[in-house]
């Protein structure tokens, strides 16, 4: 073989090793592997809609998930307002000054007749034949006299303290306090709160007559409305109003929730109780789009109700009403762990 020839084979074989080594190394030659290998790695990862989650029947039960239907359904709209608890010693210094003023009253009122009554004797006596002397009769006449303008003048007492009353407390509560009413009997006994209760904006002067007030321990109590109150709140410039409530759990000085119907009906759905969790500063619901597909729903201006949740336009669907936590535990991590992946 001649040189020439020796050469053109060299130069074949080297050709043909380096094809087979680009055939190895170059990028893109290993894709059929990876692709192969691209199904069993999905099949690990629980699969994770863009705002959800799906698991298998048992990740299902080990999590203890349960749902619920809900329905769609209206409701009032709700108004919020704030609510003061406030200090028995003020209505009770105004109940002792208006017991005190009356008292005095009903002795003037008792003496103003007793002189009374012994002038009309005396000055009858005296018509007859003189059988009382002029002085006499002027004495028990100038006595009828200041007795009258001592009765006069606790009666005036006995207005002011009650226009005191009502100056601060409205007449309602004025009132039950100068006869020692039902109302307030039931403040004075600490069976009842009193409440001062007001909004701002234009349901301020339209509070109605039956209110909810969250007490502190985040249950939701009726209160029922006295009287407009004479004194606005400091704190919002709207019209008050005074409140009675049970006193268990709350204390004067106490500031408090307040909600009342106002406005047109809402369409919307009822919750579980147990239906919404908090993350990321928001409220969210699961629902079951297809059976172990969850996909998690924002509840916007969700407020609590007595039976669970009221979620204005949230539509009828299966909603997880036990284990919501762990759904989003579960989408959390198959978050991060596709992220990784995708490294």
């Amino acid at each position: 073989m001649s040189r020439k020839s020796l050469t053109i084979a060299a130069a074949i074989v080297v050709a043909a090793l380096a094809g087979l080594w680009a055939g190895r190394h170059l990028p893109g030659a290993s894709a059929p592997a990876e692709a192969a290998s691209a199904p069993h790695a999905e099949a690990e990862n629980p699969k994770r809609a863009e705002s959800g989650v799906s698991i298998s029947p048992v990740e299902r039960e080990r999590a203890g998930i349960a749902t619920a239907a809900v329905r769609s359904l209206e409701r009032q709209a709700q108004s919020q307002a704030i609510a003061t608890a406030l200090p028995l010693q003020e209505l009770i210094d105004a109940a002792a000054a208006l017991a005190s003023a009356r008292a005095q009253a009903d002795r003037a009122t008792s003496a103003l007749a007793a002189s009374r009554r012994d002038f009309e004797r005396l000055r009858g006596l005296h018509a007859q034949d003189r059988n009382v002397s002029d002085r006499a009769l002027d004495v028990a006449e100038a006595a009828w006299r200041a007795d009258e303008a001592g009765a006069r003048s606790a009666q005036a007492a006995l207005d002011a303290a009650r226009a005191s009353a009502r100056g601060r407390w409205g007449a309602v509560l004025a009132d039950a306090m100068a006869v020692d009413g039902p109302l307030w009997r039931r403040l004075a006994a600490g069976q009842g709160v009193l409440l001062r209760v007001a909004a701002s904006g234009a349901v301020s002067g339209a509070i109605p007559a039956a209110i909810e007030i969250e007490a502190p321990d985040g249950r939701w109590k009726p209160a029922r409305q006295v009287s407009i109150a004479p004194i606005a709140d400091p704190r919002i410039q709207g019209t008050a109003f005074f409140y009675d409530t049970d006193a268990k759990g709350i204390a004067p000085g106490m500031t408090l929730a307040a909600r009342f119907g106002a406005g047109e009906k809402q369409a919307g759905a009822l919750l579980p109780a147990d239906a919404l969790l908090w993350w990321q500063g928001r409220q969210w619901a699961y629902v079951e789009e297809e059976p172990g597909r969850f996909e998690r729903r924002e509840a916007v201006a969700a407020r609590r109700v007595d039976n669970g949740w009221f979620v204005p336009g949230f539509e009828q669907a299966t909603v997880v009403s036990r284990g919501a936590q762990a759904l989003l535990s579960q989408e959390l991590r198959s978050t991060v762990k596709v992220g990784e992946e995708e490294k």
